[in-house]
């Protein structure tokens, strides 16, 4: 039988054993978002340094079409937006492991069920996040596929 939040699951209570593991998983997350934090910043930094640097690359080098100015903005929001789209789930991440050491440490309910809705907001996070970037690799893969059956459809028709 199934139980259902009236029946059966206010039952359930954390053991030894669930404390030990809940315990280390929260050290482990601490880890992760530390250093996901550390990676926003390296983008950041990337950011503004190749968006610095980039405009008297392409200006030394001569290029043409594509100006440094516009090469470097397109890189500045880019990785810009990666640091800001990263930031969300290692906030989510620290938020769940320092809520967990705390409710684990004063046997509080309250900061276990706070530490378990940031658990949740992490994986919704970056659950849409895989939906995202899987569709955008279907696209990408169709897209190749659409290009090779044209190449190929006009190599046969030596066009």
């Amino acid at each position: 039988m199934e139980k259902t939040p009236s029946s059966g699951l206010f039952e359930l209570s954390i053991d030894a054993a669930a404390y030990d593991h809940l315990k280390e998983a929260a050290r482990w997350a601490k880890f992760l978002a530390l250093v996901g934090f550390i990676f926003c910043a390296f983008f950041l930094l990337f950011a503004v340094v190749a968006g610095s640097l980039l405009p008297g690359l392409f200006n030394t080098m001569g290029t043409q079409g594509l100006s440094g100015s516009s090469f470097s903005v397109v890189i500045i929001v880019i990785y810009s937006g990666l640091a800001v789209i990263n930031f969300f789930p290692c906030l989510y991440l620290f938020k769940f492991a320092s809520k967990m050491q705390v409710a684990l440490r004063d046997n509080d309910q309250e900061q276990l069920d706070r530490s378990f809705r940031n658990m949740r907001a992490f994986f919704r996070f970056v659950g849409m996040l895989m939906i995202i970037a899987l569709c955008f690799w279907a696209i990408g893969l169709l897209g190749i596929v659409l290009q090779a059956k044209l190449m190929h459809a006009s190599a046969g028709t030596g066009v």
